[in-house]
């Protein structure tokens, strides 16, 4: 399964639907543009609940559409728009199929979503949870050998390190002070020079602390509050925060963004587009909505709009 969370604004409130299948290629369901998606997302109505956001931690995708406000709040466990490599391609693309809108990252994921929507952080039972302490652990020369590993690279300051992590549920910065201790026997690599897909740079002489991701992390603004003494600073998706804290430690090359660009494209065309021999299923895209047959009917509208939003973010 991968549970992925719709909500639509309008006169009644944001009313939402929570469903097993759509995480895979959200983003690549929003490139369609506004008309598509706005009308795929209306039809869908009648089975929406007032949307309260609470208890879905398993939910690895969502998307916010307020039409009145003009914006486009969304977050995703896994696709190009996590992708370090074609996260700024997938943006630009987005912003470029929803021209006048504001499109926005939920880095909060659903708490983001929840927090858009007015709803009290405090109703929610998972604000203050402890993490699990051995959630983060080293990454493994195999891992590290593949394209694009999901890595997460800490620099410390004082001592001078590298550690090279990865991690099923929070983001390291959760952790808190405790971190320190768990990553004294890790190894140094020294400094990484690749890709990453989040990052946490600690200053310990300064009790300074940056980190950055281009997932989500759920009640990520309760980081500062778990280093009690400690300035946190949340960089977003911007590691060039980190490039510079760290003195070079961490200095990943910077990502193709017109190869990028191009491989988005051609993502979302094909995700838009009928598979061979399953044409009564239609294309895989909206999933979660279960509208099959009407995304077959909107397939050659959505890759109008996507190739449209290409040649707009080229200026071809």
């Amino acid at each position: 399964m991968n549970p992925a969370v719709y909500v639509l604004g309008g006169p009644d409130g944001y009313r939402g639907i929570a469903d097993d299948w759509g995480a895979i290629g959200l983003e690549l369901d929003l490139l369609a543009g506004p008309e598509v998606v706005l009308m795929l997302m209306g039809r869908a109505r009648t089975y929406e609940q007032p949307f309260s956001g609470t208890g879905d931690d398993d939910v690895q995708a969502g998307v916010l559409v307020d039409p009145e406000r003009k914006v486009l709040l969304f977050f995703a466990l896994e696709g190009p728009s996590v992708e370090t490599r074609t996260r700024r391609a997938t943006l630009t693309l987005l912003r470029a199929a929803w021209p006048g809108w504001d499109v926005r990252w939920a880095h909060g994921g659903r708490t983001g979503l929840r927090a858009y929507a007015g709803l009290d952080p405090a109703d929610d039972a998972d604000r203050d949870k402890r993490v699990w302490e051995r959630d983060v652990s080293e990454m493994g020369a195999v891992a590290l050998s593949v394209r694009d590993p999901d890595v997460t690279v800490v620099t410390l300051d004082g001592p001078d390190r590298c550690h090279l992590v990865c991690y099923g549920f929070d983001h390291p910065v959760m952790h808190g002070p405790a971190l320190l201790d768990r990553l004294a026997a890790a190894t140094d690599h020294g400094a990484y020079h690749e890709l990453a897909v989040a990052g946490l740079h600690v200053d310990t002489e300064r009790r300074r602390v940056g980190w950055w991701l281009t997932g989500h992390q759920i009640h990520h603004d309760t980081a500062g509050a778990r280093w009690p003494g400690w300035t946190v600073e949340f960089w977003e998706d911007r590691w060039a925060g980190h490039r510079t804290a760290s003195g070079g430690r961490f200095d990943p090359t910077e990502p193709d963004d017109a190869a990028a660009l191009t491989a988005v494209r051609d993502a979302a065309l094909h995700h838009w587009s009928l598979v061979p021999g399953h044409e009564q299923g239609g294309p895989a895209c909206l999933a979660g909505l279960d509208l099959r047959g009407l995304t077959s009917r909107q397939g050659p509208a959505a890759r109008a709009a996507i190739e449209e939003a290409y040649r707009s973010a080229t200026g071809g």
